[in-house]
């Protein structure tokens, strides 16, 4: 029996090829349908300057003031402890009565003038440091929070097991996942039963 040449009807038996979409010149003509890629998922983080940094602020506030309170606090015993000196060396010079007892006092109070100004320039960038090392060493620890308070949150509005628990990469507390997930997966199996 001899098959017919031309499209196959979708109620006809035999070999059916996939046929594109049809516009234009090619109607009624069978293509062989084009695989398409599919959209690739976006799983790249955003560049750093757009990230969403304090996830937990009252958390990350406290952390980064408590972190500048003891830097200012080792600053100022510094600084104390410099200018102290200072005035020790100026009046163990005023003792002494040297011929150059002016020229050496305005030496040092020259070096303390200059010892403050880069003891005050370190400051300003040992706090900007300190404070943004702070915030990226608590985001890693406040986001894993901020995810555990949603997860449980979402099994307590639905009432139903949640999916899988995750942890961004580089987060603290990665052991918490793997042991809540499989506390979950033992209820579900004795709530199954």
């Amino acid at each position: 029996m001899d098959k017919p040449k031309g499209p196959q009807s979708p109620m006809s038996s035999g070999p059916k090829r996939p046929m594109a979409r049809m516009g234009g010149s090619q109607l009624g003509k069978p293509q062989p349908l084009v695989k398409q890629s599919k959209p690739q998922a976006v799983t790249s983080r955003p560049p750093w300057y757009k990230r969403k940094y304090l996830v937990y602020p009252q958390f990350q506030v406290t952390l980064i003031i408590l972190n500048t309170l003891i830097t200012l606090v080792i600053f100022g015993l510094i600084a104390y402890l410099v200018v102290r000196s200072h005035l020790y060396l100026e009046n163990l010079v005023k003792q002494t009565r040297l011929p150059a007892q002016n020229l050496f006092i305005q030496l040092l109070t020259e070096q303390l003038r200059s010892l403050l100004i880069y003891m005050f320039a370190s400051l300003g960038v040992g706090l900007v440091t300190t404070a943004t090392f702070t915030l990226l060493l608590s985001h890693k620890m406040a986001g894993p929070m901020v995810r555990l308070k949603s997860f449980f949150a979402q099994v307590t509005k639905t009432g139903d097991f949640p999916e899988t628990l995750r942890f961004r990469e580089g987060d603290f507390f990665q052991e918490l996942p793997p042991a809540i997930n499989q506390a979950f997966t033992i209820l579900k199996k004795k709530w199954q039963r």
